[in-house]
């Protein structure tokens, strides 16, 4: 069965601004946010760490509070558009897909650390529209999860997939938020590998 792609609500970009200073405010922005937290960073603070003057950023978001929700929100669809791409091949078998899918979530948030953290830890920060459109984007792509874990364990009930799945996420989100000092490369495999042995494990009969 084909795996639908999740619909994620548009967002408007940023009117001004270069791509690539854009890129580098975000970046600067969740790490400052992560590390001091929402309130205890400034717009000069971030500006610095970009190297741009603290007031350019307001080409690109008009407030504060905007430059988090446009970041995380950013990074959100990083991490959709990898998860998708990695279904695009419907010629796998379904163990391939699950693996394929699990793989390239584990990559896309742990290179995209910084805004899974401020996410878990500055999420009260973002409006309550933002939020809404971050929640049902995640919908969206743990039914694609759980779908693909139904394709290769039929005998699981939809509410014991639904679990495993989330339990699956919140592992590896759990490694953006608490640093580990293995080496990138080597953190995506044991974290793969540890996702798709829970994904296969066994289920209680009672």
């Amino acid at each position: 069965m084909d795996t639908p792609s999740p619909r994620l609500e548009p967002r408007a970009p940023a009117k001004r601004g270069r791509p690539s200073r854009r890129a580098d405010i975000f970046a600067a922005a969740l790490r400052l946010f992560r590390k001091q937290g929402f309130h205890a960073t400034s717009i000069n603070e971030i500006g610095a760490a970009a190297g741009v003057a603290g007031t350019a950023i307001y080409a690109h978001c008009k407030t504060k509070q905007a430059l988090l929700t446009d970041a995380i929100a950013e990074g959100a669809d990083r991490i959709r558009q990898g998860m998708v791409d990695a279904l695009a091949d419907e010629s796998q078998s379904p163990a391939a897909r699950l693996e394929r899918l699990t793989r390239a979530y584990v990559e896309v948030v742990l290179e995209n650390a910084d805004m899974n953290a401020c996410y878990v830890l500055e999420a009260r920060y973002l409006d309550d529209a933002a939020r809404g459109r971050l929640v049902r984007g995640e919908r969206g792509l743990r039914k694609l999860w759980e779908d693909a874990l139904l394709a290769v364990r039929p005998e699981l009930s939809s509410d014991q997939a639904r679990v495993m799945v989330q339990m699956a996420i919140f592992a590896v989100v759990a490694l953006c938020v608490h640093r580990s000092r293995i080496e990138h490369a080597q953190l995506v495999e044991l974290a793969t590998a540890q996702v798709q042995g829970a994904l296969h494990g066994t289920i209680p009969t009672s």
